[in-house]
This record gives structure tokens, C-alpha cells and sequence, in this order.
């Protein structure tokens, strides 16, 4: 089931990277989900939203043959990503828009995909701000 799956979205596409086999060539990438644009909220000292940020986070996936069920688990990533991202600035490693505590994000984001799909799935997450929107006003 899971090999018709993975073959059904390298068909539509969904992988975005090459995929990388046991024997593959050293130089091939590992295959990659992307989780699109997230929106953080940058909170002035009243605690009003004043304008958003946005990051992008890409989970590198270890083992090919789980990449489908990762795909497929991307609505549950997100929330489980803006979870953190939440929390964060709750907790103030996220401070006005930037990422204090980007090891923190991290070890959030990996307890969040150990959850769902075990230890040594997901191999790496990838964190890049993306553009932040101009103030309220």
C-alpha cells in the first residue's frame, strides 16, 4: 500500500526534490516535504498583533519509503508547527517576528513528527523566513 502511495505522488508531483534510494549516488538529495508559507504574528509589548512575518519549514524525510504518509500528514504538520510557533512566543524565544530560539522551534517541530510518524522519519527541518508584511495602521 505504502509503495503505490509514494509511487501515486511522485506521479502528481508532491515530493518536490529527488527522491534517494539505499543506492543512490552520494550527491542525491533526500526527498523533502514542504509545508507552505507559515504566518507569525509579530506581538507588541500590549500584546497586540501588529503585522506578520512569514517562514517557511521543510522536513527532510529519511527513510523514501515513508514520504507518502508524511505528504499526507501535512494538514496535521502545520497545526502541529504553529503550535510551536505559539507557544514560542509565549514562552519569548519568538520576540516581535524572529525566531530567538531557532534550536527550540526545532526540538518542537521533530517532537511534533516523532509523534505522528516515530523516531529517524523525519531527518532534518529546514527554517527560512520568507517576507514580513508592512505594519497595521
Amino acid at each position: 500500500m505504502r509503495i503505490l502511495l509514494l509511487i501515486l505522488c511522485c506521479l502528481l508531483g508532491l515530493s518536490g526534490t529527488v527522491m534517494a534510494s539505499e543506492g543512490a549516488a552520494p550527491g542525491n538529495l533526500p526527498p523533502t516535504v514542504r509545508i507552505k508559507p507559515l504566518m507569525v504574528p509579530v506581538v507588541s509589548a500590549q500584546g497586540r498583533i501588529e503585522k506578520y512575518t512569514q517562514i517557511e519549514v521543510n522536513l527532510e524525510v529519511g527513510d523514501a519509503m515513508r514520504l507518502g504518509e508524511v505528504q499526507l500528514s501535512i494538514p496535521r504538520l502545520h497545526d502541529a508547527i504553529l503550535t510551536a510557533i505559539y507557544k514560542g512566543i509565549d514562552e519569548g524565544w519568538i520576540v516581535r517576528g524572529n525566531i530567538a530560539n531557532i534550536p527550540a522551534l526545532r526540538r518542537k517541530i521533530d517532537e511534533a513528527a516523532i509523534g505522528m510518524f516515530g523516531k529517524n522519519v523525519v531527518t532534518r527541518i529546514l527554517i527560512a523566513p520568507i517576507s514580513r508584511q508592512s505594519s497595521f495602521q
